[in-house]
């Protein structure tokens, strides 16, 4: 092994220095760093939970942060943190010298990641999607008293159609059936 080739070359960062500094003299080049810089922040910001189902896209000129969000149920439950987002988003946003004054969460500009693999459209995935794969309503015995409960419950709605009210204890039947199935699949 020659004893040159661990040697580290060293160019001349003054004269690197110097392009930047000219690269960076455009006013929208620099924005742009500055937007691409805080976006990167958005997995500290947003958390584990929301890093791959939710993006930042722009920053309008009024100063809204606009996010892309996988579905409705993210865009919801991000939006009920919106507060604390704004907080931990100004702590990266204000030493960059950018100005959040408010978000807009939306599910309608999502964007599924571009695949290498296969080009064909996947659903955007659903971290509140339950697996019913094997799900069976007929095979989960509910309580007959709770049943006979919420059947007295919806009967004495007076402002739905008999129709409406039979549609409304079904839903509600198999709503339970589904709780009581995810409960018994996480026990396992």
């Amino acid at each position: 092994m020659d004893k040159n080739s661990n040697e580290i070359l060293y160019t001349d960062f003054a004269s690197l220095g110097n392009v930047m500094s000219s690269v960076l003299q455009s006013s929208n080049l620099r924005q742009g760093v500055k937007k691409a810089s805080l976006f990167k922040f958005w997995p500290k910001i947003a958390g584990k939970k929301f890093e791959k189902y939710s993006a930042p896209q722009a920053i309008t000129p009024s100063n809204v942060l606009v996010v892309a969000c996988a579905n409705a149920a993210v865009s919801a439950e991000l939006t009920m943190f919106k507060q604390e987002i704004l907080k931990k988003i100004k702590i990266y946003a204000n030493p960059l010298g950018i100005e959040i004054e408010d978000i807009n969460f939306s599910h309608k500009i999502w964007k599924q990641p571009e695949s290498t693999e296969t080009a064909e459209y996947k659903e955007p995935p659903n971290p509140y999607k339950r697996d019913l794969t094997n799900f069976d309503p007929d095979k989960i015995e509910l309580d007959p008293k709770e049943v006979e409960s919420i059947k007295k419950s919806v009967e004495n709605n007076t402002f739905a159609t008999p129709q409406q009210r039979k549609k409304m204890f079904d839903a509600i039947i198999l709503d339970l059936k589904v709780q009581k199935y995810d409960s018994q699949r996480r026990k396992l």
